[in-house]
């Protein structure tokens, strides 16, 4: 349930990145907050990888730009209160927003049930995406299984199946029975997307990503994250590694 009244003036701004990185699920959570409620004043403010050299050494020594950590992404909550770090962005949204779901029934333990979100989460974030950016700045060859990160491909094949097979148990196209999103979606449906557009090899059989695919086109159908994709505002690029795009480029070229 929102902890937000409706007549309460909310200003956010983000601060990360002009890539896609680890914040992209939240972004997704912010258009989708900004859409639903109309007091919401959200904003994102880009850190631009290309003047990182002058400007970030600058900024990363400034609390207020860079938080408590000096280092982003960062969330600035009515001008007043700066949250660090994805997971703690992304789950501070979740219950300020009522984006943590209803128990499908009415006697279950709200914590516990958080706990369910939270663990798709964590899979989604910490076993697929933080090791999609591993592979990259690794720059694994996907068709040499000698090399020191290989395993990380059959693991996140296989992370996904088990996120498809999770989800194949709900009765509604999301997480849990869940009839909107929770923060456990937006994470899924970013760590499925972003594995789509790295390689194929990452993703599992057709048949062990159904319920994937169609929760896939579900989230995209969704208004402001259709006007989102349609405006051209998702980075093509995915991180801040300067050798990211000769390595996906090389990726390209060896397609089949």
């Amino acid at each position: 349930m929102s902890t937000i009244a409706s007549e309460e003036k909310i200003k956010i701004r983000l601060r990360y990145w002009n890539v896609r990185g680890r914040i992209q699920p939240v972004r997704f959570m912010l258009e989708d907050v900004a859409a639903k409620y109309p007091n919401v004043d959200y904003q994102e403010d880009f850190e631009l990888l290309e003047k990182a050299a002058e400007q970030w050494p600058i900024h990363k020594a400034d609390s207020k730009i860079s938080g408590p950590f000096g280092n982003l992404p960062v969330l600035t909550w009515n001008d007043t209160d700066i949250i660090a770090q994805t997971l703690p962005i992304g789950q501070f949204i979740a219950r300020k927003f009522g984006m943590y779901g209803t128990p499908k029934t009415a006697n279950a333990d709200p914590v516990v049930f958080q706990g369910l979100i939270d663990g798709v989460v964590s899979c989604a974030y910490t076993d697929v995406i933080m090791s999609l950016f591993l592979i990259l700045y690794s720059q694994v060859e996907f068709d040499n299984p000698e090399h020191a990160y290989a395993m990380l491909v059959k693991k996140i094949a296989g992370d996904f199946k088990m996120l498809n097979n999770l989800l194949a148990k709900s009765s509604t196209p999301f997480f849990y029975d869940q009839h909107e999103p929770t923060i456990a979606d937006y994470f899924v449906f970013y760590a499925f997307t972003l594995a789509k557009d790295f390689h194929s090899a990452l993703l599992p059989t057709e048949e062990d990503s159904e319920a994937l695919r169609k929760f896939e086109q579900v989230m995209r159908e969704r208004p402001a994250l259709a006007k989102y994709f349609s405006e051209s505002r998702l980075f093509d690029r995915f991180s801040g590694s300067p050798t990211e795009q000769e390595y996906r480029a090389k990726i390209a070229a060896t397609k089949v």
